[in-house]
């Protein structure tokens, strides 16, 4: 898993420059498209730096119990279940174990991992009750919430659920970043075209500017993986992959012991 912290310095290394990496492409992907802005501004890193250790979760837990008791009442409430996920999802960021010199997140303590666990158990929830039009504020916590257990094709579903509900171009663009991401060229080559169909010239060439690079990044990588005799694809050995595979699962990890 791809913040594993119980391995080499050089793992360490790594995981600061890919944490780094992603944090750049899904801004560019979910901030400059507008990904989250309805609903709130409920971007994909909204809130995720604003502080650490399972005290800051103390500020949403009135709301998740004021959402919990209207689902009591009906299991059905949409607005009760799309609340409850946003701040589950707002909950567990603010418990991720935080590097103290950069104050990035760099695992998931069982607080935050509880909290996400309910997050896409609640987006199942949410998911049966058919909603007309997907909040792209709750599929973002829910993006989220999946990359951070380690599960990139799950983040992926939850984004083609929303490009689905509202088909714009920058729905579609996030969606290619997550297929790249999860090394599914194919998929994310479709999500790529679908984004670029209705997409304005200059938000056209911001799109392929940005899947263009991260696709010939995957293409290279791909190759490299190829390259490598068997033996050394096997677990602790051979090329680390910098899309979130740095061992199996990806995504945010336990910190080691």
């Amino acid at each position: 898993m791809i913040f594993d912290l119980s391995s080499s310095p050089r793992r360490k290394a790594v995981v600061r420059v890919v944490f780094g990496f992603l944090a750049v492409i899904f801004a560019g992907g979910f901030i400059f498209f507008g990904i989250g802005s309805e609903s709130g501004g409920g971007g994909l890193f909204d809130g995720l730096f604003g502080g650490s250790g399972s005290s800051t979760a103390d500020q949403y837990e009135q709301q998740v119990e004021d959402a919990e008791k209207k689902l009591e009442e009906d299991p059905g409430n949409v607005r009760a279940l799309t609340d409850l996920i946003q701040f589950l999802s707002l909950s567990g960021r603010t418990q991720l174990e935080v590097d103290e010199a950069t104050g990035q997140p760099i695992g998931v303590t069982e607080d935050s991992r509880g909290e996400f666990e309910r997050v896409i158990e609640t987006w199942n929830t949410y998911l049966d009750t058919k909603p007309e039009k997907i909040a792209a504020a709750t599929a973002s916590s829910v993006v989220f919430a999946y990359d951070a257990l380690g599960d990139t094709a799950g983040a992926a579903d939850a984004q083609q659920v929303l490009a689905e509900s509202d088909p714009s171009p920058a729905n579609y663009a996030t969606l290619a970043s997550l297929r790249y991401f999860d090394l599914d060229l194919k998929a994310g080559d479709e999500a790529r075209d679908l984004a670029l169909e209705d997409a304005k010239a200059d938000v056209a060439k911001q799109i392929s500017t940005q899947l263009d690079t991260l696709r010939g990044q995957v293409v290279k990588f791909k190759k490299q993986q190829a390259k490598l005799p068997e033996a050394e694809g096997q677990e602790g050995q051979g090329l680390e992959n910098p899309f979130g595979g740095l061992s199996p699962g990806g995504g945010l990890a336990p910190p080691g012991p």
